[in-house]
């Protein structure tokens, strides 16, 4: 374990959002995630024009175009489900 030293207003804060008990956790938990939030925009990054448009005509339109179609098409397997419920 390392010790880190946060200055005393912002140890009060933390101990308003978490409690005085969980303020070691709930410290860990952001570090945590902002480690992966950092990590993931260095992999977004160096994987930047990794897609070809050419590959993926699907996505001519743009993604939120795309998905917005996969969405509007019925979900055959929830339509079975239902179907298979009312029998």
């Amino acid at each position: 374990m390392t010790t880190i030293e946060v200055p005393d207003e912002l140890a009060h804060e933390i101990d308003l959002l978490a409690g005085a008990k969980e303020r070691s956790a709930y410290a860990v938990d952001l570090l945590w995630r902002e480690v992966r939030r950092i990590r993931q925009r260095e992999v977004l990054r160096s994987s930047a024009g990794s897609w070809k448009p050419e590959n993926h005509p699907e996505l001519a339109r743009g993604g939120a175009a795309f998905v917005e179609e996969i969405r509007a098409e019925p979900d055959i397997r929830f339509e079975d489900a239902l179907n298979r419920q009312s029998s």
